[in-house]
């Protein structure tokens, strides 16, 4: 005798029509996705990888939607049109196979549906395309985007994708596990403009618990030397294992770039000094440089103007960080007023600046004022920033820093820390358009990592017996660099 089903629910409950009637039991986590799409209308979800949302949000989800709103109309999208029309795939077969719901097959099938859309017998369509501008134009009552963290073109998803909900006020759901921190998922997650957005977060392990265990309770998990293994409870046999890495950023949600990172932590704490607190004075016969990271702008928002002291003692190789400065949003005369400050302060040798936009105006400005500054232009293809960054990668490995990192001083602590996080985030990217390698960072910020490249290459570069010939004015000087 075939299960009585309660129509009320089945219309408005979607963990209900996905139990009782696709006949898919749903974990918490995963009943709790689906009902906060309609709590709050638009969501965005990272979620370790086998975590089953691809299935529970854009197979089951949308079906439910299709079946109970008779004449709308949902999109579905992935990165690439073969991923997309998998999905849609699954939905298909998902109806073929059920016998409830293979009575919504429209009698002309093989007209209304395709690898990309296909249509019920209420009228309502589900259709699926690649993140791409060509879903402009469409208008529809609910739309979900697949592996978010794959997107590449961010702005996209802002002036492509959300307005096909705009009109008819429909949802947005979107899902993923991070690849970067630069990427689409992080972005909707720390962007003041995404706010409408609401934001959650499903490792496998955490604060929300054993998720993985709940997902697949016959599972144990084992952390070994090196690696994580999943094993079947009961024999004990190892199903699957993975690095420690790709643990970290699959199922942890914790992004752990692919690119080979520059600044690895060891390499860096060697030069930290737990004793040692930013330095607001001279000491008698050692230089000073400068290294300036402009901002974009002055704009409050936008990216940090960075300012670091190298203090560079005769006789010795490695080169102390003496101060480290973050101002963001200060007008333009209150920023040029402590950067010149600073360079009396110090009585600096020499300073370099990264010349590109605004700075330019920085630079040109602090001359006029006596401050012995010099522009540094990073180009795509002069391999300029390459220079810079691995003369900064040298200077590391040698252990040719002392780093100031003493715990009880907070300006101190605060700037190192950042500067720590940068380059730890700093890779070799690999642009696979240009077929060009190039160094950048994978965090949010890179200022702090620049201004000291910059301190460290112009420190590099002047030796000691030149600091009477640089000390004045750079019209004569053979050694500026431009």
């Amino acid at each position: 005798m075939a299960k009585k089903l309660d129509p009320v629910k089945i219309l408005n409950d979607p963990v209900y029509f996905i139990e009782e009637v696709i006949g898919m039991k749903l974990v918490d986590f995963q009943a709790q996705w689906v009902r906060d799409i309609l709590k709050y209308h638009r969501l965005c979800y990272m979620a370790f990888r086998s975590s089953g949302k691809t299935r529970q949000l854009f197979v089951n989800f949308f079906l439910w939607c299709a079946v109970t709103r008779p004449r709308t109309q949902y999109l579905i999208i992935s990165k690439t049109l073969p991923q997309a029309i998998e999905v849609l795939k699954d939905i298909r077969l998902t109806i073929l196979t059920n016998p409830i719901l293979k009575s919504l097959v429209p009698s002309n099938r093989s007209q209304s549906w395709s690898r990309t859309e296909l249509e019920l017998d209420n009228n309502s369509r589900i259709l699926s395309k690649a993140y791409n501008d060509n879903v402009r134009g469409l208008h529809v009552d609910g739309v979900g985007c697949d592996e978010m963290g794959e997107y590449e073109d961010h702005e996209i998803l802002r002036k492509a994708v959300l307005p096909t909900v705009r009109a008819k006020r429909g949802f947005f759901v979107g899902v993923g596990t991070p690849k970067s921190e630069l990427d689409l998922l992080h972005e909707i997650e720390r962007d003041p403009g995404f706010k409408s957005i609401h934001f959650d977060r499903f490792p496998a392990e955490g604060e929300k618990g054993d998720l993985f265990l709940r997902r697949y309770p016959d599972t144990t998990i084992h952390k070994v030397a090196g690696a994580v293994e999943i094993r079947d409870k009961k024999s004990g046999k190892i199903l699957e294992s993975y690095n420690n890495m790709t643990w970290a950023q699959e199922f942890l949600l914790q992004p752990v770039s692919m690119k080979d990172k520059l600044f690895p932590t060891p390499m860096v704490k060697a030069c930290l000094d737990e004793t040692l607190r930013f330095q607001p004075a001279v000491v008698n016969m050692c230089q000073y440089f400068m290294g300036v990271d402009f901002a974009m702008s002055a704009q409050s928002g936008s990216d940090f103007t960075v300012i670091t002291i190298l203090e560079k003692h005769p006789g010795q190789k490695r080169f102390k960080l003496v101060w480290m400065e973050r101002m963001r949003g200060m007008d333009y005369t209150m920023q040029k007023s402590r950067i010149q400050e600073l360079a009396e302060r110090y009585q600096i040798t020499k300073a370099l600046g990264d010349e590109n936009s605004f700075g330019k105006t920085f630079i040109y400005d602090l001359k006029a004022a006596g401050v012995p500054i010099d522009g540094y232009k990073f180009t795509y293809q002069s391999g300029s920033k390459e220079e810079l960054v691995k003369a900064l990668r040298d200077q590391f490995e040698k252990q040719g820093f002392i780093i100031p990192h003493d715990p009880n001083d907070v300006q101190t602590r605060s700037n190192i820390d950042t500067l720590i996080d940068e380059l730890t985030k700093f890779g070799i990217v690999f642009d696979m358009k240009k077929k060009k390698v190039s160094f950048e960072g994978t965090g949010k910020h890179d200022d702090c990592v620049i201004s000291l490249g910059l301190a460290n290459f112009i420190a590099r570069n002047i030796s000691m017996g030149l600091f009477s010939a640089i000390k004045g004015s750079t019209k004569s000087n053979p050694f500026a660099i431009r």
